[in-house]
């Protein structure tokens, strides 16, 4: 199973997006909440956690400095993991960032036995990204173990396993990737013009063959592709785009090239002030598909909606509403009929049901003051993983004095999403 990578520039972290009323995955709490709650727990956050509770949302990032390789920062000690991407349930790579002279300098680390050693890669020569820069990189996606990018709101390329790297430009901001059946797909966002004081997210869809930098873009795949409300789903040759904002639609492709838009199976609600909008999409192969939708939201909580499908998006069948815990839904799907939902408000959680036995469960409860989760993904059905507090939020409230514990910790899962472990990954 090949899943996506988001444009945390995509999603994940630094912004806060409102539709109509409704706070898409990236809205949070941010910095604000972070500080006034980190401030009133006194008990760590569990190492791992069992069944309990709810949730996904990302974080507010500061300023980066000029583009470089290094940023000055205080009190990082150890890896801070920002983005990971596994090929095989053994072979992944972490993208994160390791104190250095200057303060904190990007790194990747490479693992194939599943996070039992790992290996030093050279990352690319660029800062870590966020909403502030234009040349950094937040996000990874490797096709294969030798093929991989390293992506927004730049983009990075190599073809032999992190030893070497090349920028590409391919007229924009990148703010989601794929990759299946050899190819890679991009979707990028065209730059403001000069002048322009408000600019939408006009983007397109490209692709280009795995072991190459041949970027093409995909004919009438077009829209406004904000970063944090677009996610981007390949299986093998199948395609789904989803976009959130300002906008909503949601297209698929069984060959990555022609596209067809599917309905949005968002329901609204007796007494619902504003519509359900399509927050995220996942899948476990091309056939069986899963959106999750989002409704009002107040007070740390967020209505949420899941929807499974078993013949690739044309119907569905709605699943119970997860918990109202957490603001934001970043959806997984390791299995036909396993779904899990990362949500976080004043703390960060995640969700799982099984179709066949329609109860969430919490798996994952941390009492972190809502610094959030990322890259909640899987490779197949039983192996997945998880970030808790990447490093662009890690970064933030290192001088929070009852700042969480294992910030920009990379966890992972055996059995599906059941259990789930923290990964040592040395400096």
């Amino acid at each position: 199973m090949e899943n996506d990578r988001r444009g945390h520039l995509d999603r994940h972290l630094s912004r806060i997006v409102s539709m109509n009323g409704v706070a898409s995955r990236g809205v949070m709490c941010a910095l604000v909440v972070v500080a006034v709650t980190l401030a009133a727990c006194s008990s760590p956050p569990p190492v791992v956690s069992a069944p309990t509770t709810i949730g996904i949302a990302r974080t507010t990032t500061p300023p980066s400095p000029p583009p470089s390789t290094t940023t000055t920062l205080p009190k990082l000690s150890g890896f801070l993991a920002q983005s990971a991407s596994f090929v095989t349930a053994n072979d992944g790579y972490v993208l994160g960032v390791v104190p250095c002279s200057s303060g904190a300098c990007l790194a990747l680390r490479h693992t194939n036995d599943r996070g039992a050693s790992w290996t030093t890669v050279t990352p690319p020569p660029t800062t870590l990204g966020d909403a502030s820069n234009t040349t950094g990189v937040s996000n990874l996606q490797f096709a294969d173990t030798e093929d991989g990018w390293a992506f927004g709101p730049a983009l990075w390329a190599t073809h032999d396993g992190g030893i070497h790297w090349q920028t590409v430009d391919i007229g924009g901001t990148v703010v989601a990737m794929g990759s299946g059946a050899g190819t890679a797909y991009a979707v990028v966002v065209e730059p403001c013009q000069s002048g322009e004081v408000q600019c939408g997210y006009a983007g397109h869809l490209f692709r280009s063959p795995a072991g190459q930098d041949h970027w093409t873009e995909v004919p009438n795949v077009s829209g406004q592709f904000a970063p944090d409300s677009s996610s981007l789903v390949v299986e093998g040759q199948t395609v789904y785009l989803l976009t959130s904002y300002p906008n909503s639609q949601l297209l698929s492709s069984s060959d990555g090239i022609h596209f067809a838009p599917l309905a949005i199976p968002c329901s609204p609600k007796a007494n619902q002030i504003g519509p359900f909008v399509p927050t995220d999409v996942a899948a476990s192969d091309p056939d069986d598909v899963a959106v999750a939708c989002l409704g009002g939201a107040g007070a740390g909580s967020q209505q949420k909606e899941v929807f499974i499908s078993h013949d690739g998006g044309h119907t569905y069948e709605g699943l119970p509403e997860p918990p109202m815990g957490g603001d934001g839904a970043e959806l997984a799907m390791p299995a036909p009929s396993t779904l899990l939902v990362g949500s976080s408000s004043a703390a960060s959680w995640v969700y799982r049901i099984v179709q066949s036995v329609p109860t969430w469960t919490m798996p994952v409860s941390f009492p972190d003051g809502g610094v959030g989760l990322g890259d909640l993904t899987f490779v197949d059905p039983a192996h997945g993983v998880f970030i808790h507090a990447m490093a662009t939020v890690a970064l933030s409230i290192l001088s929070s004095t009852n700042r969480p514990t294992r910030l920009g910790t990379l966890y992972e899962t055996d059995d599906g999403g059941v259990d789930w472990y923290p990964v040592n990954i040395p400096t």
